[in-house]
């Protein structure tokens, strides 16, 4: 298994920042290198999402988990291996704690990690982590 993962504090409540999530339509707005993104059905577990690269192709996600105002993970089947993304936020103080987690895992997750890029995965996760600060602030 691998795992990228980065937190952040943001004076933003959770309910700003869960905006961001719940609404595929803006996670263009969050992570740069995607074009759109869409909801097959309704936001819960096991509806899908398809997003489309800005650098092209796309990818079908299944939502996994969505607990409203606090989590949303979804991954993407590959063979052997799940590549997901799980987005957690919690409050604190008179804020946020933000956290953004990439991960591979199944047989094949160290090859996939590769490919996609170790350093390029946690370059995303902080990216995302800080985008969605400043959008929700």
């Amino acid at each position: 298994m691998f795992e990228a993962v980065h937190s952040e504090a943001t004076s933003a409540d959770p309910e700003a920042v869960w905006a961001l999530w719940a609404d595929p339509g803006r996670w263009p707005e969050w992570n740069e290198q995607l074009h759109s993104a869409e909801l097959r059905g309704p936001l819960e577990p096991g509806t899908e999402a398809v997003i489309k690269y800005k650098r092209g192709g796309r990818m079908v996600l299944e939502l996994v988990a969505v607990e409203p105002g606090r989590r949303l993970a979804y991954e993407a089947r590959l063979p052997l291996a799940r590549f997901g993304h799980e987005h957690r936020v919690e409050p604190s103080g008179s804020g946020s704690e933000l956290t953004h987690r990439a991960y591979l895992r199944g047989p094949l997750s160290a090859p996939f990690s590769v490919l996609f890029g170790r350093r390029r995965m946690r370059e995303s996760v902080r990216g995302f982590a800080a985008r969605v600060r400043e959008l929700a602030e």
